[in-house]
């Protein structure tokens, strides 16, 4: 029964001091700022706003403060900013509303936190701020339900920082349940989780000391033992020491090892004389023990004394509850002072039903809470799996349509495929046919060639040889050579146009003097004038000089000159050239004044064979052939539309370098 009521009372005294003590330790000022690299106006701002952290009026400090790390770009100081703001309701005396705007600012640095990729002020907040708060406001329940959404999200996400503050956070809790056993669980993995990560051993030792509590309240006396020898491996000061010499005399007690139990308070008594911060913040902690030793030695007089100066010092801090006077009953019980004994068994049952029914409106609201924050998560589940049932169709309908895209596609790309097949096959039949067609009339060419020359010969050996007096005989030799002639330009124009279609390309790389050019063409042309037609040439300038292939115009020209010639009875045949600045070409004309051209036969006159008189001499190849021979040379050949006075050809040749 003693060791039991031991037992609570240690529970007890951890319980109240881990709640007293703030979770945000902060170094000196100027390790602090050197540690993180602090802007040094940013750093003194914020100390002044931890030192009115309590006040109503940090709140616009701090937003000054996030103004300030924001105009110079510190994340961090604005998460700083931010958090201090939880810190403030958190410290700050309560009120109505207390709880929800701890919940808000938690929500906010938790926010921004994950925005800014700075995962520790977003569990720091989460963990040591709101569901500390809900420890110390005895809403375990809600403590309990966040700190299980904390651990999954850590756990998920593998972020150390979460993990710990969140391990530390249920260790707590199973603590404050009474639930050993669980937290046993947890102060275990918060002691892997240090050692695995290699993090901040400092605290190292009282988490061991933490470890051998849970195990010595289940019971378990051999492990206890077991993480005190731990414990001592990582005492770096005389803090760790004295924490680590409570947790050995509570073992000893709890063990029944008196003895032993005596040394250790004897060396913990004058530990905790010689420092101050010992006798500060580990006070009450030893006289907890040294009544609990007292009690099991049976010095009740001793006990007593000790029990009262740790009650006054839990009393200034206003947090008495029922194991405190149920401890201050089983000491006067054993004094045998039963009146004094019934009156604090009386306030700890009046106190415990005060507790018990505070307690039972605390846990429902927490279950009316949790209830609701579950039906918001549900309906949030659910309109995430309606948009994603959305999107899930809409996915589908994107998929039908690529679907049928691919096949339409596919479809075409087959039909294309086959079409160019049949392109092919028509192509390569196309240039077979025009390859034999080339041949045949080469063939055919050389064949008629030879006899026609040789006609020609004889025809003009003829003429010589019959006198001036048979006219008739005369007459018919010249018939049969001009016949001959026109025959010969024939089968010349053919073969050319044969050539010319089967890809032969014209150089033009030779460079002439144009107005030359033109002279050579005049002085040709004189000669088919009839009587009465003047031979005009009208040059651009007085020299020019240009890359062409002479032979091929002067071939076009010369044609079309013959052709002004034979069709103009009167007037005039003009030759003249001028320079395109804008396209950079050289534009030749050969304008007459006799018959012209219809105006709907413009085009047709430049097709193969075509004679607007077919009585008329000539092939009907001179047109088509000069405007191939004008294309190949990446010029033209047109006639102008707007010349109503006879004809005027317009040839367009580029000006080249």
């Amino acid at each position: 029964m003693k060791a039991c009521r031991t037992t609570r009372l240690v529970s007890f005294f951890l319980l109240f001091f881990w709640l007293l003590i703030p979770g945000h330790i902060h170094g000196q000022q100027t390790s602090e700022q050197e540690k993180y690299h602090v802007d040094s106006t940013l750093f003194v701002y914020y100390q002044h706003c931890k030192a009115e952290i309590k006040s109503p009026s940090v709140m616009q400090m701090l937003d000054t403060l996030f103004l300030m790390a924001k105009e110079k770009g510190d994340l961090r100081m604005q998460a700083v900013a931010i958090s201090s703001k939880t810190d403030h309701f958190y410290f700050g005396p309560s009120f109505e509303g207390q709880e929800d705007s701890l919940i808000l600012y938690t929500n906010t640095i938790k926010d921004f936190a994950r925005k800014t990729n700075q995962p520790q002020y977003y569990y720091f907040a989460w963990a040591n701020r709101l569901i500390t708060y809900y420890t110390k406001q005895k809403k375990l329940n809600l403590a309990l339900y966040e700190a299980n959404k904390m651990q999954q999200e850590s756990e998920s996400r593998e972020e150390i920082d979460g993990m710990q503050n969140c391990y530390q956070a249920l260790l707590r809790i199973y603590q404050s349940k009474e639930l050993y056993k669980q937290a046993t669980i947890y102060a275990q993995k918060l002691i892997d989780l240090t050692l695995k990560y290699n993090l901040n051993k400092y605290n190292l030792t009282n988490k061991y000391l933490e470890l051998s509590n849970c195990y010595l309240r289940t019971n378990e006396p051999g492990k206890a033992w077991e993480a005190l020898e731990e414990s001592k491996l990582y005492i770096s000061n005389e803090l760790n020491q004295g924490a680590y010499l409570c947790g050995l005399l509570r073992y000893y007690i709890h063990t029944k090892d008196m003895v032993k139990a005596r040394e250790t308070l004897k060396e913990t008594t004058q530990l905790f004389s010689k420092n101050t911060e010992l006798r500060i913040k580990r006070a009450t902690n030893l006289l907890e023990i040294e009544t609990n030793y007292y009690i099991e030695t049976g010095e009740y007089d001793k006990a007593l004394e000790v029990f009262q100066q740790a009650f006054e010092k839990i009393s200034q801090n206003g947090f008495i509850t029922p194991t405190l006077y149920r401890t201050r009953g089983s000491i006067y019980t054993a004094k045998k002072d039963y009146q004094k004994a019934i009156e604090s068994y009386e306030k700890a049952f009046e106190l415990s039903d005060s507790l018990s029914s505070a307690q039972e409106d605390i846990s429902v609201g927490e279950f009316a809470t949790i209830l609701g924050m579950e039906h918001l998560n549900l309906e949030n589940k659910e309109l995430i799996q309606k948009n994603q049932e959305i999107q899930l169709e809409t996915r589908r309908h994107i998929i039908i349509l690529l679907c049928i895209i691919v096949v339409i596609v596919g479809i075409m790309f087959f039909r294309e495929t086959q079409l160019n097949k049949v392109l092919r096959r028509a192509k390569d039949a196309e240039q077979s046919a025009s390859r034999m067609k080339t041949e045949f009339i080469q063939n055919m060419s050389h064949e008629i060639r030879t006899p026609l020359n040789s006609i020609v010969g004889f025809s003009q050996i003829l003429s010589s040889k019959i006198s001036e007096e048979d006219e008739e005989s005369k007459e018919y030799t010249t018939i049969i050579e001009q016949g001959s002639n026109h025959l010969l330009q024939l089968v010349d124009n053919v073969l050319e146009l044969s050539s010319l279609d089967s890809g032969t390309s014209i150089p033009t790389d030779t460079k002439v003097e144009i107005n030359a050019l033109c002279r050579q063409w005049m002085e040709k042309a004189k000669n088919s004038l009839k009587p009465g037609v003047d031979l005009v040439y009208q040059p651009g300038q007085d020299e020019l000089h240009l890359y062409t292939n002479p032979g091929r115009l002067t071939q076009v020209v010369s044609h079309l000159l013959h052709n002004s010639a034979r069709f103009t009875e009167k007037g005039s045949i003009t030759l003249s050239w001028h320079i395109n600045p804008k396209q950079r070409s050289l534009v030749i004309s050969v304008t007459d004044t006799g018959i012209g051209i219809p105006q709907d036969k413009l085009d047709f006159v430049f097709e193969r064979f075509a004679k607007i008189d077919t009585f008329s001499t000539g092939t009907g190849l001179g047109l088509a052939l000069g405007r191939l021979i004008m294309e190949k040379m990446d010029g033209s050949l047109v006639l102008d539309d707007k010349y109503t006075e006879g004809c005027r050809f317009i040839l367009t040749l580029p000006l080249k370098e």
